[in-house]
């Protein structure tokens, strides 16, 4: 070899060694993969032993895993701004399915598109009102469910008086295989489109010549009812003994009007499936969970075929869960463990990511500060990655109190839990205190807030909650709140109507212009053939 051509080598070597240095150093892709109601104990990363979700079992291996991960309101809009903004319902004003949240607030959209990236939503995120962005610079497909003031609640309302897009116990009697649905319709348009979307990612990464870091939220509507997966999954479970719930009875109503409130509010108090009937449905339920998860191999494999792998951090969560016949209820809605714990799965490199399983309480509140630090931003609050390098120093902060708060429909007055360590509290002015151990009774049964040696303990959570909350004041500006929208509602609705649905718009992506420059953008070499 000349002293040229080996020069040349080693400065391409160089080249290549500074270009992995570079990239290993610059600000990570950012890839959040969202089901919608994946409750945590239905995957077997959290321990289900008959569900099917090799994919997502692979990320757990691989990443860190969050063991008691809450939701901060289990109902899709107002936990989906929480995760948004790190702001809970009661502070965003997001209170229910059809409560907007201002367009002013900061969500991590924005602050990852200040710092540079780009930001994508793929799929639904709930929002109602005008705003169909919330600081994501593009959107590719509409939402599942309609963005305008249908669905606002109304406390004045005798429990007797149903709401016309209520759940409906239907989905429980109904619930089987479907070989199309319009959920499969949307899940099936997001699952391609974000892959088309890394795809675009990988382009522009090309003609840069450098990497351009993104967030790409890839948001499904599956597992969420009614539970009709395809057929293909259906039958997944061919020959598989389902579980079923492991208490199914109710609580009694004195002892928890909110549980009874909920059932009344589907149509669970009049008529109640058999033990048939509720098998079938656990089973469509993991059916579609076992769906969502093809979904989420098919766009990690995406990522490793582009060469993106590497340098992305991948994470997996829920907006809530669903109780899935537990205690009589279903869907969600409940401060139970089955509605309001979501997987939380943090998948990346190394140096960013510590692996392994951590039991601190975290929320989805913390996911912003997250994806902020990442990103190389500045968020006073906590990251999930820092808390997991603590716990795993040993300085877990793991009585870290978690706030839900459940202002929608199925109360007449804000439901607040807090989850203290092993303890978990739940306060609604009206209804009896609740306080379950979940170390002892992990299921959720014994209400020990009247036991003697707990007084104390009780007596400090409802005096936090005091402090923190005026339950009064909160209820009337949550009464206030659906007043404005309900007249809002009536009158958009009357004379020349204008919806707020999101509508993409269509994209000049094929051959335009330049025959042979359209050609070329499009093209993503294979560089291992």
């Amino acid at each position: 070899m000349t002293e040229g051509k080996r020069c040349s080598v080693v400065d391409a070597i160089g080249d290549q060694r500074a270009k992995r240095d570079h990239e290993a150093a610059s600000p990570p892709n950012i890839v959040v993969l969202q089901a919608d109601q994946l409750a945590a104990d239905a995957l077997g990363a959290y321990g289900n032993q008959v569900v099917s979700a090799p994919h997502i079992d692979q990320l757990a291996q691989s990443g860190a895993v969050f063991d008691r991960a809450y939701c901060n309101s289990p109902l899709c809009a107002p936990s989906r701004a929480s995760m948004m903004t790190g702001l809970l319902p009661s502070q965003n004003g997001c209170y229910d399915n059809g409560a907007d949240f201002p367009s002013s607030v900061p969500t991590f959209a924005h602050h990852l598109r200040a710092l540079g990236y780009h930001t994508a939503l793929v799929g639904r995120m709930h929002f109602i009102g005008p705003d169909q962005h919330h600081g994501f610079e593009e959107r590719l497909t509409t939402d599942v469910y309609p963005a305008d003031l249908d669905m606002v609640p109304d406390w004045n309302l005798d429990s007797s008086q149903r709401l016309p897009w209520y759940h409906e116990a239907d989905s429980v009697f109904a619930a089987g295989a479907c070989k199309a649905t319009v959920q499969q319709d949307f899940d099936d348009e997001v699952g391609f489109l974000a892959l088309r979307h890394l795809n675009d990612r990988a382009r522009v990464d090309r003609a840069l010549g450098r990497r351009n870091p993104f967030l790409m939220v890839a948001s499904f509507i599956h597992p969420h009812d009614p539970y009709e997966p395809p057929p293909e999954h259906w039958d997944r479970y061919d020959n598989v003994e389902i579980d079923g719930p492991t208490h199914p009875d109710p609580p009694t109503a004195d002892s928890d009007p909110h549980t009874h409130r909920l059932r009344a509010m589907s149509g669970f108090d009049a008529r109640q499936p058999n033990a048939a009937q509720i098998l079938r449905a656990r089973r469509a339920y993991y059916a579609a969970v076992a769906y969502i998860d093809d979904h989420v191999g098919r766009i990690r494999a995406r990522l490793h075929e582009l060469g993106m792998a590497e340098n992305t951090v991948v994470i997996l969560t829920s907006d809530h869960g669903d109780m899935r016949g537990e205690k009589g209820l279903w869907y969600k809605m409940s401060p139970y463990e089955q509605s309001a714990r979501v997987p939380l799965i943090v998948v990346g490199p190394e140096d960013r990511v510590p692996r392994g399983r951590f039991a601190t309480p975290v929320s989805l509140l913390d996911l912003a500060p997250t994806l902020v630090k990442l990103a190389g931003g500045d968020d006073p609050g906590p990251s999930l990655l820092d808390i997991a390098r603590r716990e795993g120093a040993g300085t877990s902060a793991a009585d870290r109190d978690i706030v839900i708060e459940y202002l929608a429909e199925g109360t007449v007055a804000p439901h607040v839990t807090v989850v203290r360590g092993q303890y978990k509290f739940v306060r609604c002015p009206g209804d009896p205190d609740q306080l379950f151990d979940l170390d002892t009774d992990p299921d959720e049964l014994v209400n020990v807030a009247g036991h003697p040696e707990h007084t104390r303990r009780v007596a400090l959570l409802r005096k936090d909650l005091d402090d923190r909350y005026d339950f009064a004041a909160l209820e009337e500006q949550v009464r206030v709140s659906q007043r404005r929208r309900q007249l809002v509602s009536r009158a958009l609705a009357t004379g020349s109507v204008r919806h707020w649905d999101f509508d993409p718009a269509p994209e000049q992506r094929y051959v335009r212009g330049d025959f042979w420059s359209s050609l070329e953008r499009g093209r993503i070499p294979d560089l291992g053939s």
